[in-house]
């Protein structure tokens, strides 16, 4: 393994700070390189070729007519940077892809494809924990692969869930490492276990277990990237960190726990009873904002890619980004998670916005089924410009103990339980503005509360419209209401919001009903322009100015034209 690069992480190091506007602009509009470019950028090394019908190990591997053959030949071999591994088109291969070695700065080592034919297949067939494996390993991109690792069912409903992954990066030398890429891939069908953090354990059921604590729980299903330690009993005084990690324009359909994981070790290990077994080290959790021992992974971005859950009673959370600081969740759809489609959960610096999220439901013991929620410690998080519809909860803001988020230019539409549900307390704030809510079924349409007098909610320029008369909107001390709008059916308008304004919106079409986001089309953000106000809407002009407001509405249109519009989408001029 290559030596170049490495650093120690020390506890409480801060490699990325606040994500500036600059820097948010130019992750709005990052895209993938085209693969010549990428190549280009590996730079030298050795490509290797590898088919499953006509390659041999004996071969030397590094031409299509001297291909080797089998997953254990790539095992075998210690990569240097640069080198290339292509699996050959239409090929098919079980067991489990874990090549060795490293690469280095700007000579990455690649997994992709070559010749005609369906992406290659690598079929874990629940006989291994991860079909694609990476550990102590950095500089790494991965592409075009077709990703499976199921165990067949059984008659009895969980039995076939087990400690399992598609793919999975990790690692136990504390140290940071360096820069992976996962593109283009389509990871399904992974029978991974679930666990939930605490819980009742009266509720275990096959393939189902609450109380496990915080390492064992939510690091199962398509793609997870995590770390651990070589002995939780004495961990190591310094945690590894993963930094530089991309997963984009690829697909993960119907995997548990999860799509997409990224979560640090902390040593929360509980045994069948409910007992701790490891030493804590925090690397993961945070007591506070400014808790020195936390030491998240850096870097994150999540962009493009489709995840389905429909196809399993055992696909929770979607995507369940944890331990980060610096993450950018852009332009994904998710289609019927479980329990939450995307979650950041003792996060710092996240960016969520662009994504289609719908159908979100309760499966496998979870309590929630929201679009987007912003859980527990997590600070300076933007939720913005996301369509959030038919969910049972559209945006939850659960910050526990402490945590602050900006919530602004969503639409939100036919959420059946609680379209926007605020369930923080003590030290937490949200500010919460612009957003367009619709509600076509539910009783409400703002629900919750801070349990502490310290928490505060501040909901401002928002559109509240309601197909049922007199839905709730939540009032509280904690709560403020500010110049919003609500109509549609007839609304209870908060006492305190003594600019409010009611009516008809005048929004273009709320019985819309599609299209939605799929893996060809990608999030459609135009199907909640349906909500956007007609010429002569009372939305238009009467609004105020927000500073720092992002600079732009749902649609992309520069604020402000003329005067403020209420809600989440600008007005014709």
């Amino acid at each position: 393994m290559m030596t170049s690069g490495r650093r120690s992480v020390r506890p409480g190091r801060r490699p990325l700070g606040l994500l500036t506007a600059a820097a948010l602009g130019a992750a709005a509009t990052l895209t993938a390189l085209p693969a010549q470019a990428q190549a280009t950028v590996a730079g030298s090394g050795t490509t290797y070729y590898v088919d499953s019908r006509s390659g041999s190990d004996d071969a030397s591997g590094t031409s299509a007519r001297a291909a080797w053959r089998s997953l254990e030949q790539i095992g075998r071999t210690t990569f240097r940077p640069g080198d290339r591994i292509l699996l050959k088109g239409g090929g098919s291969w079980k067991g489990q892809l874990w090549p060795k070695g490293s690469g280095e700065r700007n000579h990455p080592i690649s997994i992709g494809r070559y010749g005609p034919g369906p992406k290659p297949r690598i079929q874990g067939e629940g006989q291994v924990d991860d079909a694609v494996r990476l550990f102590n390993q950095e500089y790494w991109e991965i592409r075009d692969l077709d990703v499976s690792n199921a165990l067949p069912a059984t008659g009895t409903p969980g039995e076939n869930l087990r400690d399992l992954r598609g793919i999975h990066v990790s690692g136990d030398d504390s140290r940071q490492l360096d820069h992976f890429v996962i593109d283009r891939v389509d990871v399904h069908d992974v029978t991974g276990e679930v666990n939930w953090i605490s819980g009742d354990t009266a509720g275990n059921a096959p393939g189902v277990r609450f109380k496990t604590g915080w390492d064992r729980s939510k690091r199962t299903g398509g793609i997870v990237f995590d770390t651990t330690v070589p002995d939780i009993t004495a961990p190591p005084t310094a945690p590894t960190v993963l930094h530089d990690v991309r997963v984009q324009n690829s697909t993960v359909r119907n995997t548990s726990f999860a799509g997409i994981v990224v979560k640090q070790y902390t040593g929360d290990l509980k045994d069948a009873d409910g007992n701790p077994v490891a030493k804590p080290t925090g690397w993961g959790t945070r007591t506070s904002a400014s808790d020195t021992t936390f030491t998240p992974h850096t870097n994150i971005t999540i962009r493009n890619n489709y995840v389905s859950q429909g196809g399993t009673a055992y696909g929770c959370n979607a995507m369940y980004l944890t331990n980060v600081r610096g993450a950018v969740v852009d332009r994904n759809v998710v289609d019927q998670a479980g329990t939450s489609g995307i979650e950041a959960y003792y996060a710092d610096d996240v960016v969520i916005q662009r994504n289609e999220v719908y159908r979100t439901e309760r499966k496998a013991g979870g309590a929630d089924s929201n679009g987007i929620d912003a859980d527990k410690g997590t600070t300076r998080v933007v939720i913005q410009y996301n369509f959030a519809h038919d969910n049972g909860d559209g945006i939850l803001l659960c910050q526990f103990a402490f945590g602050d988020v900006v919530v602004r230019y969503n639409v939100l539409n036919g959420n059946s339980r609680y379209p926007l549900y605020l369930h923080s307390d003590k030290a937490a704030s949200a500010e919460v503005y612009n957003n367009t809510v619709h509600n076509a079924s539910s009783k409400y349409l703002v629900y919750g509360y801070g349990s502490s007098l310290n928490a505060r909610y501040n909901l401002h320029d928002n559109v509240f419209s309601s197909a049922v008369a007199d839905a709730t909107l939540t009032t509280s001390p904690t709560i403020t209401y500010a110049r919003n709008f609500y109509g549609g059916a007839p609304l209870p308008v908060p006492a305190a919001d003594t600019q409010a304004r009611t009516g008809d919106p005048l929004f273009v079409n709320p019985a819309v009903s599609g299209p939605y986001g799929t893996p060809t089309s990608g999030p459609q953000l135009r199907t909640g322009l349906a909500f956007a106000p007609r010429p002569g809407s009372p939305l238009i002009d009467t609004g105020a100015p927000t500073p720092d407001n992002g600079g732009r509405d749902y649609r992309g249109t520069p604020l402000y034209r003329g005067a403020p519009d209420l809600g989440a989408i600008e007005g014709p001029r």
